[in-house]
Formats: C-alpha cells, sequence, structure tokens
C-alpha cells in the first residue's frame, strides 16, 4: 500500500464511483469571463484539504513550487486571492447537491450499511466554536461577545464564527452528513431545527434516531424531529429540572429496572481499556414543556472502569446521567439508548479529527457565504477521503494504520504524478 500512488487511485475512484468532475463541472460560477475555471478551483481545494494543505496560503505555495503541475497539466492556477473570490460568487445551493450526492450514492452502494448502532441508523447532531476574531470589522457577520469584570464592564470583545453538524454515528466508519454556519444572532437550537429539515430535502429516510446533547431537550427541536419522522434520543440537564424532578419520585426506593456488568457502547471483544457497569432506571409517559408527544426518561448510574492488560482497575469513576427518548420501551431497549447517548460523542471525535489533522478552525476568510462553501468542501473531502480509505482499499486495518498517515500519502502521490489527472472538459474515463 506505502508504494501505491494514493492521489491518482483516489481520483480515479472518485470519479469512477461518485462523478466527481462531472458534478462540480455542473457549479454555476458568479465570475465573468474567469481566467481559472470553478471546476479546477474546487479541485485544487478538495485534494489539498486531502494532502494536508489546510489554507489558501499553503495551497498557492504548493502551486508556486510546482506541487500541482502533474496533477493539472501545468494549467494556470489560483492563488489565495482567488479562492476567496470564487467561493465568494460560488452557487451554494449546487455545492450543497454534491455533497449530498456522494452521501446518496454511498448510501445506494451500501457503503453505510454496517455504520448501525443495535440496527438503528443513528445522526449525531451537535455545534462548535470554529474560530474567533478580534476585529469589528472582520466580525460583523458573527456572534459577538463582550467580556466584562467583576463590576460588569466591558474588557474585551470578540466575534466568535460557529457552525451546526450532522454526521452518522455508530459502527464502521462514520461520514458528515453537514456542516452549516450558524448565522449571527442565530441560536443553535434554531439553527438545529433549520438543519433537521435541510438534511430530510437532500437526505429521505436518511436515519431513524437523532442524539444531541443537554442543550436540545428543547421542545421546539424535539417536536421538528418527529415531524420530520424520526425520532430523538436527548441527555436531560440535571440542575433545576422539573422532568428529573418528576422521574426521580417514581425512581426513589425502586431497585434498578436493568443491570450490566464490563459493557462498553461499542460492543467490541476487548479485555482491556475502558467498561462499564451500569444501573438504569426506565420510565415512560412523561408529559414535558410543549412536547408533541409523552416522553419517555432513563436514570443511569454508570461506574466507569480502566482496566489494564492485567485485568486490574487502575482508574474508575462514578456519576449518574439522564436521558430522553421519544421512542417507547416496545420500540428501543433501555441498553440501546444509553449506547446511542454515548456513540454521540462520535461526532465529536469527528470536529476533533477536522481540527487537529484538517486545521477546520482555521479562518480562511470572514464572508459568510466563504465560510459556508469551505464548510462544503470540507464535508466533501472528508467523506470522499474516508470513503476511499475504507471502500475502495481492501487492506485497510484501521486498527493497525491511522488515517493521519494517508495524508502524507496523498501529498507524496501528488507531487509524484506520472502522468496528468485532469484535462479541462474530458471526463475520465
Amino acid at each position: 500500500m506505502k508504494n501505491k500512488n494514493h492521489t491518482f487511485s483516489c481520483y480515479k475512484y472518485c470519479n469512477r464511483v461518485y462523478e466527481l468532475i462531472q458534478k462540480i463541472s455542473q457549479i454555476k460560477d458568479g465570475r465573468t469571463n474567469p481566467t481559472i475555471e470553478m471546476e479546477e478551483i474546487i479541485l485544487t481545494i478538495i485534494f489539498s484539504l486531502m494532502s494536508g494543505l489546510h489554507s489558501f496560503n499553503t495551497m498557492e505555495e504548493a502551486i508556486e513550487d510546482g506541487d500541482f503541475d502533474k496533477f493539472f497539466n501545468n494549467l494556470n492556477l489560483p492563488s489565495a486571492d482567488t479562492f476567496r473570490y470564487a467561493l465568494m460568487t460560488i452557487a451554494l445551493d449546487d455545492l450543497r447537491e454534491v455533497a449530498a450526492d456522494i452521501i446518496q450514492k454511498a448510501r445506494y452502494n451500501k457503503s453505510l450499511n454496517n455504520n448501525l448502532i443495535d440496527g438503528l441508523k443513528v445522526v449525531a447532531i451537535d455545534g462548535t466554536h470554529v474560530f474567533t476574531m478580534r476585529s469589528d470589522r472582520l466580525g460583523r457577520y458573527a456572534h459577538k461577545y463582550e467580556h466584562t469584570d467583576d463590576n460588569d464592564q466591558v474588557t474585551s470583545i470578540d466575534y466568535r464564527e460557529k457552525a451546526i453538524a450532522a454526521s452518522y454515528v455508530g459502527e464502521g466508519f462514520s461520514l458528515i452528513l453537514k456542516i452549516n454556519r450558524i448565522s449571527k444572532g442565530e441560536g443553535e437550537t434554531t439553527a438545529a431545527k433549520k438543519l433537521v429539515n435541510e438534511l430530510n430535502e437532500d437526505h429521505y429516510q436518511y436515519c431513524d434516531v437523532i442524539v444531541g446533547d443537554s442543550l436540545y431537550i428543547n421542545a421546539p427541536f424535539i417536536n421538528e424531529v418527529l415531524r420530520n419522522n424520526k425520532d430523538a434520543v436527548v441527555r436531560v440537564k440535571q440542575r433545576n429540572n422539573l422532568m428529573i424532578e418528576n422521574a426521580e419520585g417514581l425512581f426513589k426506593n425502586r431497585k434498578p429496572d436493568q443491570v450490566y456488568t464490563n459493557v462498553n457502547p461499542q460492543d467490541k471483544n476487548k479485555t482491556s481499556g475502558t467498561f462499564y457497569d451500569i444501573e438504569i432506571w426506565d420510565e415512560e409517559n412523561f408529559n414535558w414543556s410543549d412536547v408533541d408527544k409523552p416522553l419517555r426518561v432513563l436514570k443511569v448510574k454508570e461506574r466507569k472502569k480502566q482496566v489494564n492488560a492485567d485485568g486490574e482497575i487502575v482508574k474508575e469513576e462514578i456519576q449518574t446521567c439522564y436521558f430522553a427518548t421519544t421512542m417507547g420501551e416496545s420500540q428501543l431497549k433501555a441498553y440501546t439508548v444509553w449506547k446511542i447517548a454515548h456513540r454521540r460523542w462520535d461526532e465529536e471525535s469527528i470536529f476533533h479529527w477536522l481540527k487537529t489533522h484538517w486545521n477546520f478552525d482555521r479562518r480562511y476568510c470572514s464572508n459568510p457565504v466563504v465560510i459556508q462553501a469551505m464548510y462544503y468542501l470540507y464535508v466533501i473531502a472528508y467523506n470522499l477521503f474516508h470513503l476511499y480509505i475504507h471502500r475502495n482499499l481492501r487492506n485497510f486495518d484501521p486498527e493497525t494504520e491511522t488515517k493521519k498517515k494517508f495524508l502524507r500519502r496523498f501529498y507524496k502521490g501528488l507531487i509524484t504524478l506520472k502522468e496528468p489527472l485532469y484535462y479541462p472538459g474530458v471526463s475520465p474515463g
């Protein structure tokens, strides 16, 4: 595998299976008589992200050094300013459609069939802070935050770009369904409701359950999930929560309904690592706030254990968590609710990976259209990168090889191509 040119192989795979060139060639360009086509700009960004080039300036330097000469057969390629200007004029709906089509094709090809939790297709929704700006001018489209002292006097102001994302979680590898920019003045739950509607437009019957953290124990959000014919699993805030108070009244002086020992949310057969002993109390028919249907509440007492190779517990901690779901006991086992709630952290690991290895939190531009365009391009690049590794490379073993290695392998493949890959106006055969 290490002697294979992965840039060459991935490019061919993306076009053979996902018709990448054909799809991006249909994206509308708002520029007048551009000297560098949008198709070339998008391709450069996608394969730069895969190759570890994670800023417009770094991409420009790679172009100046000739790293893309063979890929594009010595075509005139963009500068950092051209990247920004081109993305300001791009048709975002067209780019959104390309990102959605890749997921649809992967589902059609049954690439995600193993990405389940106890037979259910689960999507996690979560928000994240992307980057911060200090300038009033640069931050005029972002969320304004005032920092105050003990006397409530404003000491400093910053402006933060925030995003909300949806991704599959569960066994196998996970793909990102969508990343949306959270507009200035828009709350995360409002953005989440909009995201749920857009997911249903882009990916009909894409999942069974949507899982979120305690921010989403929110009647408008849960009702939006239900209106889109999905079910919800959300963590419940423990402070000053009437739902928990009512549940505790029912659970008091009652033995747990279910007890499990030495389990893990991934159901992996292992002898060391993280294990849980859990006790679950389970009750249905909670009429809460303005939610359109009764909720089910679970109290879970967890004993989290770190076990070494000798089977010794080297660290442990105990906590109690509460979860609510729109699914009744006959539809969903309590143990599966606990697993789904834990696997929500898979999306956190996707954000961590994007920020740590793909510099997702870099400020490419402060223009909202460019930011959203880059979110779509990150989704496209991330999904194609993982589909290539997990579906096209039959001998890839995530237990022995890291995905991080492929950043270096893609860059090496980029500069050692033996023949040009891209010819304008010609669809790859």
